[in-house]
């Protein structure tokens, strides 16, 4: 069980072999997987730990750290 914005659900820990966004892809990334749809996936701090991230102004840019 995890803690969601949503309540308390049922979710499984997963390794997820490949992720891309746009031109970045890292390999090895856990994820949860829970019971309920959401219309959007979310990029969460396993992946973004391992990203560099600037801000300008109302854009963000993500560049690849390791």
């Amino acid at each position: 069980m995890v803690q969601t914005a949503n309540g308390i659900t049922q979710a499984w820990l997963v390794t997820l072999d490949t992720v891309r966004v746009g031109d970045v892809t890292l390999n090895g990334v856990e994820g949860i997987v829970h019971q309920h749809d959401m219309p959007i996936a979310l990029l969460g701090m396993s992946f973004l730990n391992r990203m560099e991230m600037k801000r300008d102004g109302q854009t963000m840019t993500l560049r690849k750290r390791y």
